[in-house]
């Protein structure tokens, strides 16, 4: 029963992973969106200000955070269902 247990706690351990990764994902997300509001922010207050190189950032750091959504979602649907209670 014990190679059962191991089995038992590695999926647990996976499914614990797999939930902080999408809080992960999705914080950065939220964290995306509020960098790209502060950058109209500050061309607003101040149009000098050049925000190419960041907004190119910005951009890098969305598709980043898109494909990590993605293989996130690729491993979660191959995450077994927790076993039964005994």
């Amino acid at each position: 029963m014990a190679a059962q247990d191991d089995i038992n706690a590695a999926v647990a351990q996976i499914n614990t992973t797999m939930t902080d990764v999408a809080a992960q994902v999705a914080q950065l997300g939220t964290d995306v969106t509020a960098i790209q509001a502060e950058i109209a922010s500050l061309q607003a207050a101040n149009p000098a200000v050049d925000t190419t190189a960041l907004n190119a950032a910005v951009a890098q750091l969305a598709t980043t955070q898109a494909s990590l959504d993605s293989a996130v979602g690729s491993v979660t649907a191959i995450v077994p269902p927790a076993p039964p209670a005994p």
